[in-house]
């Protein structure tokens, strides 16, 4: 018996049982809670009629507006878009069956709602801890997209699971599952099965073949998630296990589950239908968020009015500034994100360097290695534990031993150039690898990763010593970036939006209004702040990255005005990043190959780094978007100075007299020394020969040696001013450190030298 047979029979033995089930549910419900029974009939007043087709029809466009006083009309979404509509005939059943057993495998059994998927989805989440699996069947998703809003109510899910029910009554299976699949999202702009097919493989969807079938029932559960063109072991692994449950159901045989997993994944997009010509790849991350949160039906037909944040004036500035940079051949492409760190209103978006060709949008899906453009995260991470910018550091190659003989990590910096020793923020300055790979050995990757996701950075990665450096398994987008170091920039508050349109936890905000077309509000997006970093220690990380932007990295980053931020440069030159802020505005900037690994050591003559071609865009960029905007620096909150103190370096307590090694280092509150030093005591030192040496050598001899000394002048015009003609006692003279003193007579009048001052700041500060 074939499989549509099994089903088919199943269907027909199981539709009383469903019935049976689905009653019981709903009559424990309602007997449980008069609420719940309440709802349950508030639920079913006022639903459409599945038999007024004229209803269905209906459509209205949604429009996108920028954030114009006057709003400017930037988009029409509609039917027509990029959607071209099958008929149950024109689907290939190996579509359909490949749907079902990954979406809902129990589609042939159930009359819309099933009561035990729902029982397994929550058996499942409890015991994995995690929300893995969903209970909603095709008909509801198709009820969500097409007849219910997205709204996460109790109410929402009881019209959808009625309507479901009374779909079912109406709708053949097949018509279902074909009408679902003309209205779901398969990502790079393709909605419905046929643009998705020609988007993928230039085909029609008739012509699929198994693995094409696989694929493509495998994206629409995260389009982003399991893109194979930016997440291929993701998207192959999803498609390999539609495979095996399509074998597992005897939908395929074994032979044809081989073949098929033996196929590779598509390289790239083909051209697929219209495009978007303002701000294409930002109107593409709107319609995303908007199919996420009100489905399909209604993002194309519901007659929204959508206010977005973007700037036309401003988005007009990155696509300059990418193009006069970006303009040859082969070039590589960039993105570009800018959003305003007090909102988090995304103000311009590049997703790439030509959208007809690179459908892709890199600004909010790629996911690349940072490099040096991660170290800000241990910076804080440190400042956080007390480490100071002033902090000394050796810069020289290192090896660190992870735990056994064969976890050596060996760490050497850019083109092999070190300064000896040097303040954590002058490593900062010059990027120093071997500094900041011990920096990250002392504080620790787990708290390194803390920060990083508490300033914003939501990709996962595995908490190891390489991320010092940027080598994240899992790569950050430029969104992500940006957003992160704007909570710097905004004083250690990250915002995001109220509106969780992705349901990840919210983003920042690119749509702040949805009306309908009446102009009723259906949501406000505002800006949400949550306190995640010390004001003090996002303070000296604007500090520090202000002298990296300023003073470090290059013409480039420097804007003439208070600024802060950081490059990264990838190993072999495959990304190359530069991220940067001032108080009103941060901009990141990335340059690669989307979708791949290719060096850059050598384009058109040049080794593109961060500071290189990154930081001239982000340049260009921003002299254009800040033009009229008054400068002001960043703010400094309230006790927030570093404390200055000579401390014995032996010990790293405050020194006394007699600590043969010293120097003064810098402190955050709270975390300076109390306590002097108990290593070094009073000694009998010998008093060394000083005549003929310059005044402050002769000074810090004696401060080495810890005996306190005196000044005398002599007049000897044959000596220079400030030379030493004379000490008491004479040298080789026993002394007692602490008891006795010592006397430097200098050639000059008196007054003519003056001791140096041991309580100067330092100079980074």
């Amino acid at each position: 018996m074939s499989y549509n047979s099994r089903q088919r029979r199943a269907r027909r033995g199981s539709f009383p049982r469903a019935r049976a089930v689905l009653a019981l549910v709903l009559l424990m419900l309602m007997a449980a809670s008069p609420a719940i029974s309440r709802a349950v009939s508030s639920a079913s007043e006022n639903l459409p009629s599945l038999d007024r087709e004229q209803e269905y029809q209906a459509t209205n466009d949604t429009l996108i507006f920028d954030s114009s006083p006057t709003p400017n009309l930037i988009a029409v979404l509609n039917t027509g878009e990029n959607r071209i509509v099958l008929q149950p005939d024109d689907i290939p059943q190996q579509m359909k069956l490949a749907l079902v057993v990954i979406e809902d495998d129990r589609f042939y059994e159930h009359q819309g709602f099933d009561p035990i998927g729902v029982i397994r989805a929550v058996v499942t989440n409890f015991s994995e801890g995690r929300l893995v699996e969903g209970g909603s069947t095709i008909t509801q998703q198709y009820i969500k997209n097409t007849y219910v809003s997205n709204d996460p109510t109790i109410n929402r899910k009881l019209k959808e699971a009625i309507y479901a029910y009374e779909l079912e009554q109406r709708w053949s299976k097949d018509k279902i599952i074909s009408e679902y699949l003309n209205t779901i999202y398969f990502g790079n702009s393709a909605y419905g099965l046929q643009v998705a097919a020609m988007t993928y493989f230039n085909k029609n969807a008739s012509d699929l073949t198994l693995p094409e079938c696989a694929l493509l029932a495998a994206i629409p559960k995260s389009p982003t998630m399991f893109s194979p063109y930016t997440e291929p072991d993701a998207a192959l692994a999803r498609r390999n296990l539609v495979l095996a449950k399509m074998r597992d159901h005897e939908m395929i045989s074994q032979e044809e589950h081989d073949d098929a997993v033996a196929t590779p994944l598509p390289a790239q997009p083909f051209e697929a239908g219209p495009e978007n010509k303002i701000a294409p790849y930002f109107i593409e991350y709107v319609k995303e968020q908007l199919i996420a949160r009100y489905g399909t039906r209604t993002t194309f037909e519901g007659g929204l009015r959508v206010y977005t944040t973007l700037d036309l004036g401003r988005q007009a500035a990155p696509e300059s500034a990418v193009g006069s940079v970006l303009n040859q051949p082969g070039d590589p492409s960039a993105a570009l994100v800018s959003l305003e760190p007090g909102t988090s209103y995304i103000r311009a978006m590049v997703g790439g360097s030509n959208f007809s060709q690179q459908k892709f949008n890199v600004a909010t899906q790629g996911h690349r290695q940072p490099g040096s453009a991660f170290k800000p995260f241990v910076l804080a991470t440190a400042m956080s534990k007390g480490i100071s910018p002033g902090t000394p550091f050796v810069s020289e190659p290192k090896h660190f031993n992870l735990g056994g003989p064969d976890s050596v990590w060996n760490v050497r910096n850019f083109d092999d150039l070190y300064l000896g020793k040097i303040s954590l923020e002058k490593a900062t300055v010059y990027s120093d690898n071997s500094v900041y790979a011990e920096l990250m050995m002392r504080i620790g990757p787990g708290d390194v990763a803390d920060m990083a996701h508490k300033a914003g950075i939501k990709t996962s990665f595995s908490a190891q010593p390489a991320i010092a450096l940027g080598g994240l398994d899992n790569g950050v987008t430029p969104l992500e970036l940006a957003s992160a170091y704007g909570t710097f920039d905004n004083g250690g508050i990250r915002v995001s939006g109220s509106v969780d349109y992705l349901g990840n936890g919210g983003d920042p905000i690119s749509i702040f209004k949805v009306t309908d077309a009446e102009g009723h509000i259906v949501d406000v997006n505002q800006p949400v702040g949550t306190a995640v970093i010390d004001p003090v220690i996002s303070y000296w990380v604007n500090n520090t990255l202000k002298q990296v932007a300023m003073h470090g990295t290059g013409k480039w980053s420097n804007l003439g005005r208070p600024c802060a931020g950081k490059s990264g440069t990838t190993e072999d030159f495959d990304d190359a990043w530069f991220s940067g802020y001032t108080p009103d505005l941060v901009t990141t900037v990335w340059i690669g190959y989307p979708g791949q690994r290719t060096s850059m050591a050598d384009i058109r003559g040049v080794r593109v780094t961060g500071g290189a071609w990154p930081a001239q865009i982000w340049n260009s960029y921003m002299t254009a978007a800040l033009d009229g905007v008054e400068q002001h620096d960043f703010v400094k909150p309230p006790n927030s100075d570093l404390q200055n103190m000579v401390i014995c370096t032996d010990t790293g307590q405050i020194a006394n007299p007699w600590c043969p090694h010293k120097e003064t280092r810098s402190f955050f509150p709270g975390h300076a020394p109390t306590e002097k030093c108990t290593l070094h005591k009073a000694q009998v030192v010998t008093m060394p020969n000083l005549v003929g040496m310059k005044f402050a050598d002769a000074w810090k001899t004696m401060k080495a040696m810890g005996l306190e000394t005196d000044i005398g002048y002599r007049s000897d015009p044959s000596r220079p001013a400030d030379t030493v003609v004379d000490q008491a006692p004479k040298a080789g003279t026993k002394l007692n450190q602490g008891v006795n003193r010592a006397a430097i007579f200098v050639a000059g009048p008196p007054g003519s030298v003056q001791p140096p001052d041991d309580n100067q700041p330092p100079a980074w500060e």
